[in-house]
């Protein structure tokens, strides 16, 4: 009789780590897959990104942005970086821009009146992060067309303006592209 429940007992908690290692797995790898088809995603949008070549008319930027492969809504920000940093693609974050004191990270100014968004984290198409503080987006609501975008700066010494282009996926806002000014 003892050996009867001992054997019950036994089978009862192997089926029970047995079902607790597939739990686990299982949803380990249902995470996994969720990065790996929100990383595909971010990468199609940054395949069809097409920034149209922009002019400087008294520190005045003018450029279309277009994609191909998404026709949603698209959010870029836009700061000044430390000229040094120009060519270090990896380096291209709201960490280095030009803050003050009393403003924070100081924005050029977006001659068309797009919808601002403040956002706490921003992601790298890998899904690495890319900056975590307050920044400011604006929002593109599709981009089925064309979308014109305007910026106006002054000129900072040593810094140069770049916009930076994200996706919001599974509200990540995730980078799709970025274009020197």
């Amino acid at each position: 009789m003892e050996n009867s429940i001992t054997t019950f007992i036994l089978i009862i908690a192997t089926l029970l780590i047995g079902l607790s290692a597939f739990a686990i797995t299982s949803v380990f790898t249902a995470q996994q897959y969720n990065n790996v088809q929100l990383q595909n995603q971010a990468e199609n949008i940054a395949n069809g990104l097409y920034i149209s070549e922009f002019e400087s008319i008294n520190n005045s930027y003018s450029l279309t942005v277009y994609d191909f492969n998404y026709h949603r809504a698209i959010f870029f920000t836009v700061f000044y970086v430390p000229n040094v940093y120009e060519n270090d693609t990896a380096q291209i974050t709201p960490q280095f821009a030009y803050t003050t004191s009393t403003e924070g990270i100081v924005y050029p100014k977006i001659n068309i009146n797009y919808t601002e968004v403040q956002v706490g984290t921003l992601y790298y198409t890998n899904l690495k992060p890319l900056y975590q503080g307050n920044i400011m987006l604006w929002e593109v609501p599709s981009l089925s067309s064309p979308a014109p975008i305007v910026v106006t700066g002054s000129i900072l010494p040593n810094y140069t303006p770049v916009i930076i282009f994200f996706a919001q996926i599974q509200n990540k806002y995730v980078e799709v592209g970025y274009q020197w000014l």
